[in-house]
């Protein structure tokens, strides 16, 4: 641009349009209306408040950010209020999940395109295969079909427009059965995708953005309830398997020695140099089936969620991933060294000898990267101090002060762990030494290999070393390269899922029977119509519909309507009556359950008076919890519990367990769902607001 205005001979005239055209602007910005200048300001200010509120948030200071979102919530109206809300709530739940985080052996990670990361994961197909289907609305989805395997698991939407998961059963014709969506405890308000079912079928992993959990889609687990012959409440997995970050598609590798799965909490940054939205990361990592859960800090946290390979390893699980290396290098050693020919004793020495030079070699090269991890975080530690004197804005200077409290808190753990690397460093080349001076008594030099090098020759190499970036056993190296074939699978055969049946009340010229399955949830009245030792068919009810039947004391006992109110229910009583049923009359049912006509009305008309526990007006919403010493609620707690039309969360605690359903926009809703509670159990019941 500077060329050709020179070599044009204009460069002088446009330096005074610049100025010229300066001014104006200066002009204008003076002309423009004062208030909405301060209006953009205040806006811009709530973005950066916003934005910073984010950083808390990615890296686990929930409390912090929570505080944030709920003081700029106050003033905020609309779908920014709503969003600001939401993201207090998620982070109350990210507050409540830092006591309970595991810390996974990770052995491999590969950042891939999200289009068709999933085709990369190991061995998966050993299990079955991916197949391109279409729903028949010119819509295509790729679906995981499981060999030898009658039940088929996938995710699709919903009628409320929602992805949900449905279950299909294999038909003896080869045909997939109708698709039902599963229940309550699995599907969510929000999006359910990616199932996978365990190979003893007992666990149901999946990804959710609308059950319990600390923002974006989690990782769930829902396991099998075999008196119930349906899958239990859904678990969230836990930090750091879940993240502030999307976290999709938890599967297990056929062995069950690994699991992998896949997040963006590395690349969903708009400020980081790794920020993508066509990219996601996707780990393997050691499968624990019940691992030990510990409670942890933000920084803590963060750290161990990072899933670094050279990272949350306990020095005993080094030592068994070294062993392992050892044993598969004897092998050639044997053949190479003629060990196998040697007298016991001194085979046994030799292997000893061979695992003491091997250990030697991972200690020093761990030292050398705890030393340059050191070197890097007191140099970081350093600029940041300097910040702290520089930073004027609060919420920044907070930041700053939290990132320098976290590398000394990085720095300490480094420099107790080289403390402890470097004494292995010594006893492993005490050993050695030791075995060197056995093998001189017994007559026998140090083998002629590069494996069985003197103490002074390991020191020498050890030094000339180059440190790897990613500290991954071979054996992992290209455990996500491989990709998985999907097929254009038309033999996809399923039959198309009945549409429910209309439950407003009529009378048509056959009567419709409805499946008990159908009825709703909720207060509901209904006509009762009769009773009868023996089944009736639908011409017994003269067009009246939809009619359920029940059994009670070995009768049938028959029904009419869903009613939402006990007026709509009484003025279609006469209209019963006149069509032959002279004793009708009208019965009540909660959550599929009958209850007295009177408590039913009293409910309805609102005179139960709910218990005040309000503590703060600030409080943005609230939540219902059962306290318990056991794992599962019992079957009435829990239809109560889901009666409030919520979703409900299961929390370990160290007393025992906690059932969350919520959260409740007003006291007023959360206070009338514990009265219930209180009406079933004598369990520990609270009302605990969310700010």
């Amino acid at each position: 641009m500077y060329n050709f205005f020179v070599k044009n001979k204009v460069f002088h005239t446009f330096v005074k349009m610049k100025k010229f055209i300066s001014l104006t602007i200066i002009i204008c910005s003076c002309l423009l209306p004062a208030h909405k200048a301060a209006g953009q300001t205040e806006e811009d200010g709530a973005r950066r408040n916003e934005r910073r509120a984010d950083s808390l948030y990615r890296i686990y200071e929930f409390s912090r950010a929570a505080n944030v979102y709920s003081q700029m919530a106050q003033t905020a109206t609309g779908d920014d209020k709503n969003r600001l809300e939401r993201k207090a709530i998620a982070c109350q739940n990210g507050e409540a999940m830092l006591h309970y985080v595991s810390a996974p052996v990770v052995v491999a990670r590969k950042t891939l395109d999200k289009k068709d990361f999933f085709l990369y994961y190991p061995n998966i197909s050993s299990l079955g295969h991916f197949a391109l289907r279409e729903d028949g609305a010119g819509v295509s989805d790729t679906l995981f079909i499981p060999d030898n395997k009658n039940t088929l698991y996938y995710s699709a939407r919903d009628n409320s427009g929602n992805w949900s998961i449905f279950v299909s059963k294999k038909q003896e014709d080869g045909v997939w059965g109708a698709p039902q969506i599963l229940g309550k405890n699995v599907t969510s308000s929000g999006n359910d995708i990616f199932p996978f079912v365990s190979q003893d079928g007992k666990r149901l992993y999946f990804s959710s953005n609308g059950h319990y959990g600390a923002g974006g889609y989690d990782l769930y687990v829902s396991y099998w309830d075999e008196e119930e012959k349906d899958w239990g409440l859904a678990q969230n997995m836990g930090f750091p398997y879940s993240s502030p970050g999307d976290d999709l598609f938890f599967y297990i590798t056929p062995d069950e020695k690994y699991a992998a799965f896949s997040s963006t909490r590395l690349l969903d940054d708009p400020n980081s140099r790794l920020y993508s939205t066509t990219k996601i990361v996707c780990y393997v990592v050691e499968y624990d089936r019940d691992p030990i859960k510990h409670p942890a800090t933000p920084q803590e946290v963060y750290n161990i969620a990072r899933l670094r390979n050279t990272t949350n390893l306990t020095q005993k699980q080094r030592d068994s991933m070294g062993m392992a290396s050892v044993d598969k290098a004897l092998a050639g050693v044997d053949r190479k060294t003629g060990i196998s020919e040697m007298d016991p004793n001194t085979r046994r020495i030799t292997e000893n000898y061979t695992k003491a030079v091997l250990k030697y070699r991972q200690m020093k090269k761990r030292h050398q990267q705890l030393t340059s991890k050191m070197e890097e975080c007191r140099s970081l530690y350093s600029e940041m101090e300097a910040k702290i004197g520089e930073t004027t804005d609060s919420l920044e200077l907070a930041i700053v002060k939290d990132s320098v409290q976290a590398l000394a808190a990085t720095l300490s753990a480094s420099e107790a762990e080289a403390l402890s690397v470097s004494s292995q460093m010594r006893e492993a080349e005490a050993e050695i030494r030791r075995t060197e001076e056995m093998f001189l008594a017994m007559g026998v030099s140090v083998p002629e290999n590069t494996l069985f090098k003197t103490s002074d020759e390991l020191a020498a190499e050890a030094e000339d070393e180059t440190q790897e970036d990613e500290n991954l056993p071979p054996d992992f190296a290209t455990m996500l390269d491989t990709r998985s074939r999907v097929v254009a699978d038309n033999d996809i055969r399923m039959e198309k899922a009945k549409p429910k049946i209309d439950l407003t009340f009529r009378v048509l010229k056959k009567s419709v029977m409805a499946d008990l399955n159908e009825f709703p949830q909720g207060l509901k009245y209904q006509i009762k119509l009769t009773s009868s030792p023996k089944q009736l068919t639908e011409a017994s009810f003269k067009g009246l519909s939809p009619v359920f039947e029940r059994k009670d004391a070995g009768r049938f006992v028959y029904s009419v309507g869903a009613f939402d109110k006990y007026a709509d229910a009484n003025r279609q009583l006469a209209r019963v009556k006149k069509a032959g049923f002279a004793s009708a009359s009208i019965i009540a049912f909660e959550n599929g359950r009958a209850i007295p006509l009177v408590t039913a009305r009293k409910k309805e008309a609102g005179t139960a008076q709910p218990k005040t526990t309000q503590k703060n007006a600030k409080a943005t919403a609230y939540n219902v919890a059962v306290y318990t010493t056991g794992s599962s609620l019992e079957q009435p707690i829990m239809q109560a519990l889901s009666s409030g039309g919520k979703d409900i969360a299961k929390i370990a605690t160290e007393d025992g367990f906690k059932f969350i359903a919520g959260p409740f926009s007003s006291q007023k809703e959360a206070n009338a769902l514990a009265d219930k509670l209180k009406g079933v159990t004598d369990k520990k019941i609270a009302v605990e607001a969310v700010y």
